[in-house]
């Protein structure tokens, strides 16, 4: 794990009370010129707030305003790093007393519930042709109706951590591992026959609906569309799974830390992880790692997996929206966001960024490098399930994980299961911000 850094990518900060704040300053001050009004030559000095990027990022940054700042002679970057736990109200604060910064480092919860605001830019409306080299699944997380609010930046992704001794000494070949739930459903009831270990525990965040095709709530935000077959079905497995034994029953409530420690202990045959974790893998359990082989992460019905994504924006309340704009761009672009992944274990929103050889490149150790190439091969099934509703997800989340606790434990069915976290999520929604 990357502690500051990753600090940065798992923000979460919705105040949505003082964001009437921002509501109230989203439309122009009598300083601010449209982006199509602004003179190209005239100087301009923008804004540009990150999270928890120094000291370590210093280079990086620093180096890439000074590229732009050499194509772009008239624009002056100041570049201003805040702790997470101080973003929210530093932004607040700025846009209130109209200084609003220019460019701003926010993760999507942030930024949807800004853009629903009317806080943030519509870079659909105002640079549509910024847009193109964004991984289309990665951008769409940014939309709030017909607009994009958000250039998406660095990305993480999870993948198949795989024991594979384990695996093979239940007869199974490591190369070909599961692909779908029920390949590794038949997968884990192999491995606990022939071997007494279990193969995993799951994963029980509320993405897993996301990735079997769930859409949670409709658009407006206001209602839950939750209650599917394929809702059903998670909990259904999930449940299964405890039943016929094939997962730890502590899986009930227990999630990654716990799957670690049993992986490293050699009691877990996969782990369904980040990339990140093997280095902690070959720090703990040498002997488990030289056994350790990666795949590619379950695909599920949706097609879709989860990433963990940064995004960059731009305040309407900017008083240089076309600076603004060229820079968040920028600084998002396939160069920028290849040289970052460079510095630093992330993965580019880029399109091209992400073919280039450098992800498959050889660099003495083999199994990160296999990790780095298969999880940068997934950015394009890869989304950013953020609901948008600020601090109601966490609410939601509770609700989904109470349920579901409640179905494996086979004190309800799984349809009863999701139809109380439809009746939950109502009950938030309608909640006054």
């Amino acid at each position: 794990m990357l502690p500051k850094f990753r600090k940065g990518i798992a923000l979460s900060i919705a105040t949505v009370t003082a964001l009437g704040v921002l509501a109230g300053c989203g439309g122009k001050t009598q300083d601010q010129k449209p982006a199509g009004e602004q003179n190209a030559n005239e100087p301009v000095k923008i804004q540009f707030w990150t999270i928890a990027l120094k000291p370590t990022f210093d280079e990086y940054i620093n180096g890439r305003i000074a590229k732009f700042e050499s194509e772009n002679e008239n624009i002056t970057v100041e570049w201003t790093d805040l702790p997470y736990e101080a973003i929210e109200q530093k932004l607040l604060t700025a846009i209130g007393s109209n200084e609003a910064p220019d460019v701003v480092n926010l993760n999507t919860s942030m930024a949807l519930t800004m853009a629903q605001k009317g806080a943030l830019v519509d870079l659909k409306a105002e640079a549509p042709e910024t847009l193109a080299i964004y991984q289309d699944s990665l951008v769409s997380g940014g939309g709030y109706k017909d607009g994009i609010y958000a250039y998406p930046w660095y990305a993480t992704s999870a993948l198949l951590i795989m024991n594979t001794d384990i695996i093979k000494a239940a007869g199974l070949d490591p190369a070909n591992a599961p692909k779908t739930w029920e390949e590794m459903t038949e997968w884990a009831k192999v491995i606990r026959e022939k071997t007494g270990k279990y193969a995993f525990m799951p994963d029980r965040n509320m993405t897993q609906w996301d990735m079997a095709g769930v859409q949670w709530i409709t658009e407006d935000k206001t209602k839950a569309t939750l209650n599917t077959p394929e809702a059903v079905a998670v909990f259904q497995r999930m449940h299964d799974w405890i039943e016929q034994d094939l997962i730890p029953h502590d899986s009930i409530t227990k999630n990654y830390s716990e799957a670690l420690n049993r992986y490293q202990s050699g009691e877990l045959a996969f782990l369904l992880t980040g990339p990140q974790f093997l280095t902690r893998v070959k720090q703990n359990a040498p002997d488990v790692y030289n056994v350790t082989d990666v795949a590619p992460y379950i695909l599920d019905k949706g097609n879709k997996l989860q990433t963990s994504l940064m995004d960059v924006v731009v305040p309407a309340a900017s008083k240089n929206h076309a600076a603004a704009i060229k820079f968040a761009n920028f600084i998002t672009n396939d160069e920028s966001q290849l040289e970052f992944a460079k510095v630093v274990s992330v993965l580019p929103s880029t399109k091209e960024a992400a073919k280039d050889p450098f992800f498959s490149q050889d660099t003495g150790n083999p199994l990160e490098d296999k990790a780095k190439k298969i999880t940068v091969g997934q950015m394009a099934l890869s989304y950013d399930f953020t609901l948008g509703i600020g601090g109601k997800q966490g609410k939601i989340h509770d609700a989904y994980l109470k349920a579901l606790e409640k179905v494996m434990l086979g004190e309800i069915s799984a349809q009863a299961g999701v139809d109380e976290v439809e009746e939950k999520v109502n009950q938030i929604l309608a909640q006054p911000e």
